[in-house]
């Protein structure tokens, strides 16, 4: 299916950015928002919107008894785009939990991501905490049967302290190749449990702040970091 174009805005030249935008639509209050807002720290090619920052409940409320319904997401990512503007050369990314949604819902959103080039869904079965296990470890415990409320207490437990970005993004190389690797169907938008697609966000976000930028910022701003591919 050929796709359509994004939402596209004629800027003057004066206007013309030197960064890529990612409009982040994630479900997390706390973990996702501060997670993906970390990446303006590493570069200033890179900018991130939350959406749910952007546009408030309220502006829907009237709309919608509840906020679990696709249209829900569809329209505040919409909204967003009306009031902040996205351009070719931006990102809009879903990044959304499984274990809340079902099947026909998330597809429903995916024909969506079909239709326009820059418009992106990732998923994580059952829950965001399956790709922060993957910066630290290439395996999900008994993947076919874990819980959400399990891989808080994995990922909780991988650094003294718990969890925090900093401890976990100077692993996202490993991040990316440990999902990707337990993806055993890539072409499919939505994964088996124990499995997440964010490895694609991922590897978007390195492919615009360079792999060599990435690792330079990680040894001058988080010195203790070490690397743990090989780490089971």
């Amino acid at each position: 299916m050929r796709k359509k174009r994004g939402y596209q805005r004629d800027k003057p030249k004066e206007l013309v950015r030197d960064y890529k935008l990612f409009a982040i639509a994630c479900e997390g209050g706390k973990r996702e928002p501060a997670y993906f807002s970390f990446f303006e720290k590493i570069s200033n090619r890179i900018k991130v919107d939350i959406i749910q920052d952007k546009v408030s409940d309220a502006e829907l409320a009237h709309k919608y008894e509840t906020k679990s319904a696709p249209d829900w997401v569809l329209d505040r990512a919409i909204k967003y785009i009306e009031k902040e503007g996205l351009v070719d050369e931006d990102d809009l990314w879903f990044v959304i939990d499984r274990d809340k949604w079902k099947e026909e819902q998330l597809r429903k959103i995916a024909n969506y991501c079909v239709d326009y080039p820059n418009w992106h869904i990732v998923i994580s079965s059952p829950c965001f905490e399956v790709w922060l296990y993957f910066h630290k470890k290439q395996q999900i415990p008994n993947k076919k049967k874990v819980t959400c409320k399990e891989l808080k207490t994995y990922v909780s437990g991988l650094e003294k302290g718990g969890y925090s970005p900093e401890k976990f993004i100077p692993y996202l190389l490993e991040a990316i190749s440990n999902a990707e690797n337990a993806d055993t169907n890539k072409s499919h938008f939505l994964p088996s449990r124990g499995v997440t697609k964010i490895y694609e966000l991922g590897d978007a976000l390195i492919q615009v702040i360079g792999k060599s930028d990435f690792e330079k910022f990680i040894k001058n701003n988080i010195p203790n970091h070490t690397s743990i591919v090989s780490k089971k």
